[in-house]
């Protein structure tokens, strides 16, 4: 989930998607059944009133008469962003129509209900004046608390799983807070909370809340500069479960200021962690994997003995692609497999967030994306998305997209692969050279089978995902160096002989020579071609890896400059790559081309993405100068420059 802290104001954000039904014929005292999921459009629950269950989790069960049910647990935004009043329930036969369960935990607004409500006074009678304190802490959501507690309590993200050795039903939450009664913001405990349940319909009774396992401080490097958020600290925010096959739980959060994904084994009961952090052992008890890469919200699950973990971006008050990353081990590194979407709803997930994995079918890899569209001044009424699931070869993960569909939407899946081998370079927006069928393999053995390829995939320069789809309309994809014609100069800001640039150059030379014979240097003559050309202002080179995460930074708020001349006149297309290896930094830049303005606002995330300037004049001085000059209090940077003379 995503915050904003000023001061004692507290704004929340998410960028997510929804699911919904038709409405309620107007004085319907029950709303038509639905029959199909339509993301982001209003969804009523069975009695007609809008459905309360956001940041949460659905968990396929069986009813006393051994049918199929579905449990819908999810935050309670009826009334907006504080005085929530708990976790509300909903159930369901086929995932379309939602029985309102009520709440399955309830927030409190007094201490004084220990004793003076029934329901409070029965569920906690055993506890401590001690343990009273803590659920008070805990589920004490009021905007204007009489207590003396500056802020309220916060309840997000809750997730519930049943423990089939106790018989118990153990849910989770995000549960944060002020962290002393002068505290005025309502993110400072980051800490994840218990409660616990003879029936999935509650009541939940609250146990405790606690800061998770963490690496020591000393051990790794930290992600970013600051020092005030020490990663030993063990946060826990934006957090979900998983059940492995063999009856072991996880609890999956974001931490170290959401810089970085942990796993963390439960205990049996699933009511703790297998060891406390104090004795934690990394690759036993817990994981922290995709670090430094800023994410949260994640949603994970099992298909064919893969692990699959999906997250989204903290990106504030915008929207972001989600991603999703593999391991063959729970507990074992995840590696990012990129956006999970293509077109135009990768940059934003169709403008929603995860938030959970609906296992439909598992054994037949049949899987629902949940996510939220958060609206904050609205979030009674924010909507749902739900979107299909579906592989590519090898398991590759597709989800969408956000049209109307329906169960039967969702096709088995065996896995397969493409044996072909397929070119790893293209010209820019030309798909001719790629073959136009390819060998195709599974477990019963290999066929031709015909295939077309995406030219979008193909539309930037630089390195790229080159998607195909087959015949029967199965996709696949296979990284590639994407070349324009007429090129002139490749810049790979750092000035590091990645691969992807040796074989870029390689490929555009045999047009004709480029003026370039490094991957950069400072402005001056170049020691092969002679002409002059490089960079200007205070800067320095980071990464490692490909053409974007390699990239110059500048320092001092200085603009960084490229100038490059001995061009023939004629009208040119720069090419720029950006990516931001930093992205809490939040940092934009102005781009100028010959001091003519070509991108006003040109924002820095963790994907990398081209964008092309074209109609550059060059006239008989030859010449061409870009300006990248920051237009936030962060310095900026770029990854990859090059120049083409266009046709």
């Amino acid at each position: 989930m995503k915050r904003r802290v000023i001061g004692a104001v507290v704004s929340v954000v998410l960028a997510a998607v929804g699911v919904s039904v038709p409405a309620a014929p107007a004085n319907s005292a029950e709303p038509s059944a639905y029959t199909s999921f339509r993301p982001g459009e209003p969804w009523l629950d069975t009695s007609g009133k809008v459905v309360q269950a956001h940041g949460g989790q659905v968990v396929p069960s069986k009813d006393d008469d051994g049918r199929r049910i579905y449990y819908w647990y999810g935050e309670d935004r009826s009334n907006g962003y504080y005085d929530s009043p708990g976790v509300h329930l909903y159930s369901s036969y086929d995932l379309y129509n939602w029985k309102d369960q009520g709440l399955a935990l309830r927030a409190m607004n007094s201490p004084d209900q220990f004793e003076n409500d029934p329901y409070f006074a029965k569920l906690y009678k055993k506890y401590t004046p001690a343990q009273k304190d803590v659920v008070w802490r805990d589920l004490s959501t009021n905007s204007v608390r009489t207590d003396g507690w500056a802020r309220p309590s916060i309840l997000e993200r809750p997730k519930v799983i049943y423990n089939k050795s106790t018989g118990k039903w153990v849910m989770w939450v995000h549960s944060d807070g002020p962290s002393s009664p002068t505290s005025t913001s309502t993110y400072a405990r980051a800490e994840a909370g218990v409660a616990i349940a003879d029936s999935p319909k509650g009541p939940f009774r609250w146990i405790d809340s606690y800061r998770l396992n963490r690496v020591p401080s000393d051990s790794v490097p930290w992600c970013g500069t600051s020092s005030a958020f020490d990663p030993a600290g063990g946060m826990a925010r934006d957090m979900n479960l998983f059940v492995d096959d063999d009856g072991t739980a996880y609890i999956i959060y974001s931490s170290e200021e959401n810089r970085t994904m942990y796993i963390s084994k439960l205990n049996r009961s699933y009511t703790y962690l297998s060891a406390a952090p104090e004795n934690a052992v990394q690759g036993k008890d817990f994981v922290r994997t995709l670090a430094c890469n800023q994410r949260e919200a994640p949603a994970m699950f099992k298909s064919e003995g893969t692990y699959y973990l999906v997250t989204s971006g903290a990106t504030g008050w915008d929207p972001n692609p989600a991603h999703y990353a593999t391991s063959q081990n729970v507990l074992g590194q995840f590696t990012d497999r990129g956006v999970p979407i293509t077109g135009d709803g990768a940059a934003t997930t169709y403008r929603s967030q995860s938030t959970n994995v609906i296992p439909v079918d598992p054994k037949q890899n049949k899987f629902v994306f949940m996510g939220d569209r958060w609206t904050p001044s609205d979030l009674a009424n924010a909507p749902y998305v739900w979107m299909p699931m579906s592989f590519g070869e090898g398991g590759a993960l597709t989800i969408g997209p956000d049209t109307e569909w329906t169960l039967g939407d969702l096709t088995p899946y065996t896995r397969w692969t493409v044996t072909s081998t397929i070119p790893d370079n293209v010209w820019l927006n030309d798909t001719s050279t790629l073959p136009t069928t390819v060998t195709v393999t599974t477990a019963s053995g290999s066929q031709q089978v015909a295939v077309t390829w995406d030219p979008s995939s193909i539309a930037q320069p630089g390195p790229a995902t080159l998607r195909g789809t087959l015949a029967d309309g199965r996709t696949f994809s296979r990284s590639i160096v994407v070349v324009p014609h007429g090129l002139r100069y490749a810049v790979n800001a750092g000035g590091t002989a990645t691969p992807d640039w040796t074989r870029l150059t390689q490929v555009a030379s045999t047009e004709q020579p480029l003026l370039n014979s490094a991957p950069e240097q400072p402005l001056g003559t170049d020691p092969a071609t002679g002409t002059t050309w490089g960079f200007t202002g205070s800067s320095a080179p980071a990464g490692t890896g490909d053409l974007y995460t390699t990239l110059r930074y500048a320092k001092n708020h200085e603009p960084l400059v490229y100038t490059f001349e001995g061009l023939e006149p004629g009208t040119y297309t720069v090419h720029a790559g950006y990516y931001d290896p930093w992205p809490w930094a939040n940092r934009a830049a102005e781009v100028t081309v010959n001091g003519a303005v070509v991108d006003q606002q040109r924002l820095f995330t963790a994907t990398g993405v081209a964008a092309s300037y074209g109609g550059i004049s060059v006239g008989a001085d030859g010449k061409i100068t870009m300006s990248i000059a920051p237009t936030r209090s962060p310095d900026i940077q770029v990854s990859w420059l090059m120049v083409a003379r266009d046709n």
